[in-house]
């Protein structure tokens, strides 16, 4: 077999396309031994997304790729002496999914610190995990629920306020954050951050004080506010970050994630606060598969950062020699200047970018230069209206790039994140210019105050992943987690199928829905596109990724309030088991326990299912 580590994208992506071809043409693998396949799964339900063979009883694997599938008998025949033999007892099996969407390496500095109310079904419960992590967090830290959560996933459907914060944990300070839209501060944390009334937001923000002593913050829709008081809380050691990013990237491994999109995020430095990450990718011990879009932190500086990056790192360079495409730079990220961000805060008005000045001459130059180095890019955009004046100046930007005798957009992967409300005609404007639309389950999580706000026919479209698909534009699927939405894929999925919010409410209209098999594809091969790995990524077929996950529960057949709480029984990644419950847990090391003694993980773990 080729040594792929060797190659460049460009060379690998080609040989595997070669390899791949030459697999739907009918021929078998050919292997000098048979003991060659380091791995055999038989008697499972796989389903491969290989058009040549849709479904499977069995597969093999060998240096991280799939060797075969077929029948148990005949891929028992590819098994050795040292071939580790898996029996999926009948379980369902998909590739594994990849998040298009999300802050993995940001999550994994603060997974461990961080009281997760992922899943938890009412505000009493999340209440009293409060009051229990409170009892152990020592002087001079702090307890802190950091997104993932609505209020309506709760039984008492609505929000929390300060008083109860200060009720549960009286002498500790206490920050929740409510997706980038409101933050919630105890008596002790305001006492902490030395906040009066007195004290002066940024534009576009405000505290509420509260006569309990606790505070409010408001985005409106500025999330600078929120920012600055994540900002403010102590943080991990750099050895503790690395061991909670291997938490983190486990707890993902739980669900059936092999691979992420990293979209970098605000407060998040490249290649500073990577090190956790960095120092997984450089042992071995990476779970999963990182492909990082850099999001630049100097407002009106952006420009300089994206010249200092581009100068020294190159997009597309594996740094995890145990993983092909295992850990890179992708490209630029989910902001390219800080000007044109079209927050999302569906409690507060829409906000009008033409308001900022130059944030259309900031873009520009930062798209031409970007361009220019050949790197992908991809803006967060909510809404129509900011996505037509992004629009105006990519093609601006295109045709300048053009009229210097250079390619422009051509032959570049860029993507638009999030497009709640884009239109048809925004979507023939993306597709004109080549991109792809990376959506995620925003809306599952704060779906309720859109429809009080946009009303019952907006709701029904946003977003519009069925007119992505009909446009023939490349569509991923993601969580936004951790911030916005859990990291969890299933509520995104069944969300992408039933159009239900986490807490049951029936917003997406069934036009723009997807089916089940729609959701998986693009929940994994449509996910690989924005990383230029669909010919390699997604599919268990010969000569892809070995990366795929045994599921608890039958994905086609299950109910649909049974989709959200799917989990993996085992997960492997590049043909190595990294997470495994009952049957399989001896498949996989334990992980070392997470540190210091105090943090919320030990108590709670993470998605609370």
């Amino acid at each position: 077999m080729a040594d792929f580590a060797s190659l460049t994208r460009r060379g690998f992506l080609a040989h595997s396309a070669v390899g791949t071809a030459a697999m739907s043409a009918g021929s078998w693998p050919t292997l000098a031994h048979p003991s060659s396949a380091d791995l055999v799964l038989l008697n499972g339900d796989i389903i491969t997304q290989d058009p040549q063979r849709p479904r499977a009883s069995a597969l093999a694997v060998g240096d991280g790729l799939i060797l075969a599938t077929g029948s148990d008998s005949n891929i028992r025949a590819l098994a050795g002496g040292d071939t580790l033999i898996i029996d999926a007892g009948g379980r369902t099996v998909i590739p594994g999914l990849n998040d298009s969407h999300q802050h993995p390496t940001r999550a994994g500095r603060f997974y461990a610190a961080e009281l997760r109310w992922d899943g938890v079904r009412s505000l009493e419960r999340g209440l009293n995990m409060i009051r229990e992590a409170a009892a152990v967090t020592p002087a001079g830290q702090w307890v802190r629920i950091v997104g993932g959560w609505s209020p309506f996933q709760f039984a008492e459907r609505r929000m929390l306020t300060p008083a109860e914060l200060t009720a549960a944990a009286p002498d500790t300070p206490v920050f929740v954050l409510y997706l980038y839209s409101r933050g919630f501060l105890n008596r002790a944390a305001v006492r902490a951050r030395g906040l009066t009334p007195e004290t002066k937001a940024p534009a576009g923000t405000r505290y509420e004080f509260t006569p309990d002593g606790g505070a409010i913050l408001h985005a409106e829709p500025n999330p600078d506010l929120l920012y600055q008081a994540i900002g403010a809380l102590p943080v991990l050691s750099e050895d503790e970050q690395a061991l909670s990013t291997r938490h983190y990237y486990r707890e993902l491994n739980r669900f059936g994630l092999t691979s992420v999109i990293d979209v970098g995020g605000g407060g998040h430095r490249f290649p500073e606060d990577y090190a956790g990450s960095d120092a997984l990718a450089s042992s071995g011990d990476l779970s999963v598969r990182v492909s990082k879009s850099l999001f630049p932190q100097d407002k009106g500086g952006e420009l300089a950062e994206f010249q200092r990056w581009t100068s020294r790192w190159q997009a597309g360079v594996n740094r995890a020699e145990h993983l092909l495409h295992g850990y890179e730079v992708e490209g630029a990220g989910e902001f390219l200047v800080w000007s044109a961000g079209d927050y999302e805060n569906f409690l507060s008005d829409r906000p009008d970018i033409r308001e900022r000045p130059n944030w259309d001459s900031e873009l520009l130059d930062v798209t031409r230069h970007l361009l220019r180095n050949r790197w992908p890019l991809r803006i967060h955009v909510t809404y129509d209206q900011s996505a037509n004046l992004i629009l105006d100046v990519f093609d601006r930007a295109h045709a300048l790039e053009i009229a210097d005798g250079r390619d422009g957009f051509g032959g570049i992967r860029w993507a638009i994140d999030h497009g709640e409300t884009l239109q048809r005609p925004t979507l023939q404007r993306i597709k004109t210019l080549g991109g792809g639309i990376a959506m995620q389950a925003r809306m599952a999580y704060a779906g309720e105050y859109f429809l009080e706000r946009y009303g019952e026919e907006a709701t029904r479209n946003a977003p519009p992943m069925r007119d992505v698909i009909d446009a023939s534009i490349p569509l991923g699927l993601g969580s936004d987690g951790t911030r916005v939405a859990s990291y969890n894929p299933w509520p995104a999925i069944a969300w992408a199928v039933t159009g239900r919010s986490v807490g049951g409410t029936e917003l997406h209209g069934p036009d723009q829905r997807l089916t089940r098999e729609e959701a998986l594809f693009h929940y994994t091969v449509g996910s690989a596109w924005f990383s230029q790995e669909e010919i390699v990524k997604g599919r268990l077929r010969p000569g892809q990724y070995a990366d795929f996950a045994l599921l608890n529960a039958p994905y086609l057949e299950v109910a649909d309030d049974d989709l959200p709480a799917i989990e993996a029984d085992l997960t492997v990644v590049a043909g190595k088991p990294v997470y495994g419950t009952g049957d399989f847990a001896a498949l996989v090391e334990p992980l070392p326990i997470t540190a210091p003694e105090w943090v919320p993980i030990r108590l709670f773990g993470g998605f609370a299912s």
